[in-house]
């Protein structure tokens, strides 16, 4: 199977599980369901010749897992300098400037305490991800981002405005 398709595969389990995570309201349960999404984008990307995103989206899968347990700030810089690392030291050109930058977002609401926090972060991050992905041309990895963003904003509108418009009504 060429490359390219394998990683088409790989990166349609990312779709399925991220489709179903993103409506969870239990930070952990989403925490964990992204950490195994990582590990098949990560796959995805390497087989894309994107080591940064590749290495970027494999140590997410671990520091996913890790946020879950621990969301001491440190951690998260300490999270964002091994990103870093991997970025300077797995350079392509723009495109793995984009994917730390995404990356910023993701790291800093995957560390919070605040579910609010976290779906806006994943929001912001996932629109980036979605550009690298348009400009690297992955049409499964394209889709995973819409449905990703999209589904972020759904359940960011479910528990946080559709509750407060229900609060308003009278």
């Amino acid at each position: 199977m060429p490359d390219f398709l394998l990683s088409q595969l790989l990166v349609s389990f990312t779709l399925a599980i991220e489709c179903f995570a993103m409506q969870l309201k239990n930070k952990n349960r989403i925490l964990a369901l992204l950490s195994l999404s990582c590990l098949f984008n990560g796959f995805h990307y390497l087989l894309l010749d994107q080591p940064t995103a590749g290495y970027i989206f494999l140590f997410s899968s671990i520091r996913f897992l890790i946020s879950i347990k621990w969301k001491f700030q440190w951690m998260a810089v300490a999270s964002l300098c091994v990103s870093l690392f991997i970025c300077i030291y797995t350079y392509v050109g723009y495109l793995s400037i984009l994917g730390f930058i995404a990356t910023i977002f993701i790291t800093t609401g995957s560390f919070s305490n605040n579910d609010k926090f976290l779906r806006i972060m994943m929001i912001l991050g996932g629109t980036l991800w979605l550009i690298h992905n348009v400009m690297l041309w992955t049409p499964v990895g394209i889709l995973v981002e819409v449905v990703f963003v999209g589904s972020s904003a759904v359940g960011f509108y479910r528990y946080y405005i559709a509750k407060q418009v229900g609060k308003a009504t009278p």
